[in-house]
Parts: structure tokens; C-alpha cells; sequence
């Protein structure tokens, strides 16, 4: 087995700025290396504070000044500001149920971008938004077409959610809650299409932060649950697709 074509990425969510900016801040100083992508995988504010990106932002640019950024929503970045994000925002990759194809020394990578989907939409969501039981219902359907795509056209495949996929990475929760934290329906997905790896966030009381299920690596990279973001290797194999990683 010999390592054909690699990837550095930098993966973190839940910053909720300002809640954990200083320690968002603190973490990509520590980093010594290139990254060539960076993945925000939402709620980097708090409660649609749209203003509230730009010091992560001004952060994350002075550190990388040339790394494509690309970002998914979470629930904390409300449903309808999306475009107010998008416009405000325009250095970042914005993602949502989309995939974007970025080239990366010469490695295609494919990077799938979503909310993803709650088995069992959150108390606030049944009251304002019973129109989400709909949608998480139908979102796993429109991912996996998402990833069959970007599979045709890419090296390398990411899938980004802020929900989790499945409740592996979301263990430390409690169980009566899991439910509103992801979906196996997800889960699904992902072991019928195999992306080369998974990042999400949003369980932030999570014991359990990467695992392996079906050879496709999981990670919660949530910066609530982790301390610090995660950085890694995204490696194509000549006798296969794996991914390394070192934390």
C-alpha cells in the first residue's frame, strides 16, 4: 500500500463566537503547518449573530491567509439568514444541502455540505418550524444523490453535517436526547456511499469523538467536546481510498 495523494484539513464547530472564539483563537495558533482546507462544520455564532463571524474570520485569515474556507450552517445560524451569511461573507465556501469541487494540488476534492437531519426535530423546532419533520425526513435522500455525485467528479469525498450521522460520536449525551442530535437514517447513507471521511458537530458533551464504522472514519470535531480543532491528513490510496490522521 503506498500513499498516492494527501490533504491537510482543519476541521472545528460549535465555536458559537464570542462563547469559544478565544479558544478557537488559541487552538489555529498552535498549528505549524500548511492546511489546505478549512472546514467549518456550523455554529461558529451564537444565535444568528451574523456580526459575530467576522473576528473568526479575521482570525482564521491572518493565520491562513490563502486557505479556502468552507462552512456549513448549523441550527445557530438561523434558518433564513443564509443569504445574509452568503453576501456578508464572501471569501467563504457556503454549503447547504450542495457540494462543492475544490482542486488542491492537483487532488479533486469533493466536499458535501449539509445541516443534516434530527430523527426527532427539538422542542423549539416541533413548536416554530413543524415543517422540519418533513425535512429531516427527506434531507438523507438528497445527500446521498449529493455524494454519488461528488464521488463521480472527486478524489477525495468529505461529508460535512453539523448534526452527527448516527449517535456513535455523540455518546456522553443523554440518551433521551439523542434523537435531536442526528440520525441513522445518515448513517445509512454514509455506509451505502462511502465517503472518505465524516466531520460534524453540535454534541457537545460527547465522550466518544472518532470511530471507524463500516471504513468510513467519523470524527466529532464539535471544539465544545474536543478542546482544540482537529487537523489531519485526507489520504488517497493507491489500492484504495483511507484516511490518515494525526490529531
Amino acid at each position: 500500500m503506498s500513499v498516492d495523494k494527501c490533504v491537510k484539513v482543519l476541521a472545528t464547530g460549535d465555536v458559537h463566537s464570542p462563547d469559544y472564539l478565544k479558544l478557537y483563537m488559541e487552538s489555529i495558533k498552535r498549528i505549524n503547518n500548511d492546511i489546505d482546507i478549512i472546514l467549518w462544520v456550523g455554529d461558529m455564532v451564537r444565535r444568528g449573530r451574523v456580526e459575530a463571524l467576522e473576528p473568526v474570520l479575521r482570525a482564521t485569515r491572518e493565520k491562513f491567509p490563502n486557505t479556502k474556507i468552507v462552512s456549513i450552517y448549523g441550527n445557530e445560524e438561523y434558518w433564513g439568514l443564509e443569504e445574509v451569511f452568503r453576501k456578508r461573507y464572501q471569501d467563504i465556501i457556503w454549503l447547504d444541502d450542495e457540494y462543492v469541487v475544490i482542486n488542491v494540488r492537483d487532488v479533486k476534492v469533493g466536499v458535501v455540505g449539509t445541516r443534516g437531519a434530527l430523527e426527532r426535530p427539538t422542542r423549539w423546532q416541533r413548536k416554530n418550524k413543524p415543517e422540519l419533520w418533513r425535512i429531516y425526513r427527506e434531507r438523507p435522500k438528497r445527500i446521498e444523490l449529493l455524494l454519488r455525485e461528488a464521488k463521480a467528479k472527486a478524489d477525495i469525498v468529505i461529508l460535512a453535517s453539523h448534526y452527527t450521522v448516527g449517535f456513535e460520536t455523540a455518546k456522553g449525551e443523554p440518551e433521551s436526547i439523542l434523537p435531536e442530535m442526528g440520525s441513522r437514517a445518515m448513517m445509512d447513507v454514509v455506509l451505502r456511499t462511502k465517503p472518505d471521511v465524516v466531520f460534524h458537530a453540535h454534541a457537545h458533551n460527547a465522550k466518544v469523538l472518532e470511530v471507524e464504522i463500516g471504513h468510513v472514519k467519523i470524527y466529532n470535531v464539535s471544539i465544545v467536546a474536543r478542546k482544540n480543532v482537529w487537523t489531519g491528513n485526507v489520504c488517497r490510496i493507491k489500492r484504495g481510498l483511507e484516511v490518515f490522521f494525526k490529531s
